[in-house]
Formats: structure tokens, C-alpha cells, sequence
């Protein structure tokens, strides 16, 4: 019963005291939502065929179409208010995505899944630039160690670092951002409508480079891409469900079960390999974001001990891809 009460203190997400049957159906759809992300970044690599604008294109459709029966249907109401940040949002989050199902394609699965969740690390440090959050030693330290794991990962100690490697990795930088967008957004808009705004831009960014990249995808590919798009909305619904009552530290660590599917996934049925510097990179990075995630920057100890912290809803809505 004790180690019952201090895990529950320890999952600062929560703001109420969460039943066990509650928390193991909180991590059952967590890690349900790191196997629908997995999925579908398989499902990517696996349509080499298809060019990453339709693709992606097919994702922002989906999620567009799904958050778009919510709104006919009375559950949600689309109100944008925060316009300028809310731009920013779709803006940033539509080419995340974008550069994010490039890399899957160039690079392996492994490779780009796990370079694209280095947004948690730039997170942070756009969190202490522009939002003015704070920030200790150790999560310099933990930074640093994930920029090591990062140099090693794309082959920067032997001065080979890949162009391929270096678009995966702008993606996590860029989705890094789009995440301090997400903040600043929550201040007066809905997460259904912050990620309805990713939906909406992202598919005027795309929407060029797919008509002159366009080449016709066959039956198969066709169904291949509707199920990347029901995925990723399957994915982002079970994570948002998860959040309530995992909470927001506990379950942002279970998401980054994700890379680790991914890369699985990549060794098993790609037949990708890792070197030991890529292994050693690779892990320095997952435990930096680890680390991030249990002890994200800005909490000070007079919000820790009043209960405030980063809310369930906004960690979804967070999430990338």
C-alpha cells in the first residue's frame, strides 16, 4: 500500500489519486497508442513506392475528416482564438510531419522514429528561450547527453553525418517547437482545435509537392494509406484517453515505448542494423528523454507541491508525429 501511494504522488500529471484498475487501463491504451504509432511508421516504410507527400497528405486528410465529425456532431466546438499561435501550431506541426515520414522513407524506420522524438529535447530548450521556463544543471545535463547520443547516431564524430539524418533530425527540432506552439495555444484554444489546425496547414503544405510528385498509388497502396491515417488518428485518441489517467509525467515516459516498437519493427521485419555507436547514441538519447519527460523544465517546487503541472490534455495534443 505504500509504494502504491508514492507512485501515485510521483505521477504529477494527476491531480486526483488514481485507482489501480484505472492507472493499468491508463497504460494498456498508452502502450495500445505507441503500437498504433508503430504501426503506422511500418506502414510508411513499407510504401517506399509512394512518395512521403502522399502520404502524409493521406494522414492530414484522415485526422482532418475524424476531428471533423466531432465538430458536425456536437462533441467538440471549432473556435480558433489565439490565431497567431495557432498558425504557428499548424504550420510547424504540418512540416514536423512531413519531414517526419521523409526521414521513415530515406533513412530506416529506426533511425527516423527515433530522431524525430528528439523533439522532447528541443522542447525543453525552446521552453527556457521563449517561455521563459526554468531549468537546473541536471537538465543541461540530460540535454547534453541526448546532443551526444544525437552527434553519434548521425555518424557526426566521424565527420559522416548523412543529409538524410540531418532532415530526420530538423524534423524533431521543428516538432520541438511546434510543442511550445501547443502551449502557448492551450492558453485559450482546445486540443481537438490545435490539432485540427496541424490537419488544415499541413495539408496546404503538401498539397503542392503532392499534385507535381503525383503518380497514381495502386488498390493496395490506396488501402495502405487509409490505414496510416486511421492509425495515426487511432493512435492520438487512445493517448489522449490514456493521459487521464496515467497522468502527464508517467505517461509521456510510456509513449517513448514508441522509438523502442519502431525499432524493433526496423531490425525484424526491415532487416535494418545499428552499429555500436548508432546502439550507444540511441540509448543515450531514450534516457535523456526519459529523464526530460519524468522532470520537465518549468516545474518549480512551489507548483509541484500545490499539484499544478502540465495537463493530460495538452501532452496529447503534444505528441508527435
Amino acid at each position: 500500500m505504500h509504494r502504491i501511494r508514492i507512485l501515485e504522488r510521483n505521477l504529477a500529471g494527476s491531480r486526483t489519486m488514481t485507482s489501480r484498475p484505472a492507472l493499468r487501463r491508463g497504460v494498456c491504451m498508452m502502450m495500445l497508442s505507441s503500437v498504433f504509432f508503430s504501426l503506422m511508421s511500418a506502414m510508411v516504410r513499407e510504401l517506399r513506392d509512394v512518395n512521403s507527400f502522399t502520404t502524409v497528405m493521406m494522414r492530414f486528410v484522415v485526422g482532418g475528416l475524424v476531428v471533423g465529425v466531432l465538430f458536425v456532431s456536437g462533441f467538440r466546438k471549432m473556435r480558433w482564438r489565439n490565431w497567431p499561435w495557432m498558425i504557428a501550431r499548424g504550420v510547424t506541426g504540418g512540416v514536423a510531419c512531413s519531414l517526419f515520414y521523409w526521414g521513415i522513407q530515406h533513412i530506416g524506420l529506426s533511425k527516423a522514429v527515433l530522431l524525430g522524438y528528439t523533439y522532447v529535447i528541443f522542447a525543453s530548450v525552446f521552453a527556457v528561450l521563449i517561455l521563459g521556463e526554468q531549468i537546473d544543471p541536471r537538465h543541461w545535463l540530460a540535454i547534453a547527453a541526448a546532443a551526444g547520443g544525437i552527434a553519434m547516431v548521425c555518424g557526426v564524430q566521424n565527420l559522416s553525418g548523412g543529409s538524410g539524418e540531418m532532415i530526420a533530425l530538423l524534423g524533431g527540432l521543428v516538432s520541438g517547437f511546434a510543442v511550445v506552439c501547443v502551449t502557448k495555444c492551450r492558453e485559450n484554444d482546445s486540443s481537438t482545435n490545435i490539432f485540427f489546425s496541424q490537419c488544415v496547414f499541413g495539408v496546404g503544405i503538401v498539397a503542392l509537392p503532392t499534385l507535381t510528385h503525383w503518380k497514381e498509388p495502386t488498390p493496395v497502396q490506396w488501402i495502405f494509406l487509409a490505414l496510416i491515417g486511421l492509425l495515426a488518428a487511432a493512435g492520438q485518441l487512445s493517448m489522449t484517453y490514456a493521459y487521464k489517467f496515467t497522468g502527464a509525467s508517467y505517461g509521456s515516459l510510456l509513449s517513448l515505448l514508441t522509438p523502442i516498437l519502431s525499432a524493433i519493427l526496423g531490425v525484424v521485419y526491415f532487416k535494418e542494423t545499428f552499429g555500436a555507436s548508432t546502439l550507444v547514441g540511441s540509448t543515450l538519447i531514450l534516457v535523456s528523454c526519459c529523464y526530460l519527460s519524468w522532470n520537465p523544465v518549468g516545474r518549480t517546487r512551489a507548483e509541484s507541491t500545490s499539484g499544478e503541472s502540465i495537463s493530460e490534455e495538452d501532452l496529447a495534443v503534444r505528441s508527435f508525429p
